[in-house]
């Protein structure tokens, strides 16, 4: 289905419908629904996938001696906002993959940082219902691990 994103992202879905569901904006299933279709779109699995994100962040930076809330938190918010996931999922080429509606693909929608961002956690969320929390947890710290330094500097 999607193995080139697959294969950029490092890792296979077991269940394909669940990358899909996550690639669907809801500007593409609202489109569909008007022609009576059914059609999931990625806001829970993107909800879900925002709490996955923390938890995993939360988990690397404990492991690399971030020991207090206050220093968590503060790293934290650096590495989960908009603007960095949005940068994250550019490098997967994830605006060429993200589901929109006609009007919205005409207005670029798929390509503003807000929603490449979304798409990400939504994908996050996906990987967590397709295999786990360790194997979303793999995935996603493989992400980050070119930034790992900056990331963590005091």
């Amino acid at each position: 289905m999607e193995p080139d994103l697959e294969e950029r992202i490092n890792y296979s879905f077991k269940q394909k419908d669940l990358l899909q569901r996550a690639l669907l904006h809801r500007s593409r299933s609202n489109e569909e629904r008007q022609k009576q279709k059914i059609c999931e779109d990625q806001d829970a699995l993107r909800t879900l996938g925002d709490a996955v994100l923390k938890t995993i962040l939360c988990d690397l930076l404990m492991r690399s001696g971030y020991e207090t809330k206050g220093e968590i938190t503060i790293k934290k918010s650096t590495i989960e906002r908009r603007p960095f996931l949005a940068e994250l999922g550019r490098r997967f080429d994830l605006q060429d993959k993200i589901l929109v509606g006609e009007g919205a693909r005409m207005q670029k929608h798929n390509e503003e940082p807000n929603v490449i961002a979304e798409t990400l956690e939504a994908i996050i969320g996906a990987m967590y219902l397709d295999g786990g929390y360790e194997s979303a947890k793999k995935a996603v710290s493989g992400w980050y691990e070119p930034y790992r330094e900056e990331m963590l500097k005091g």
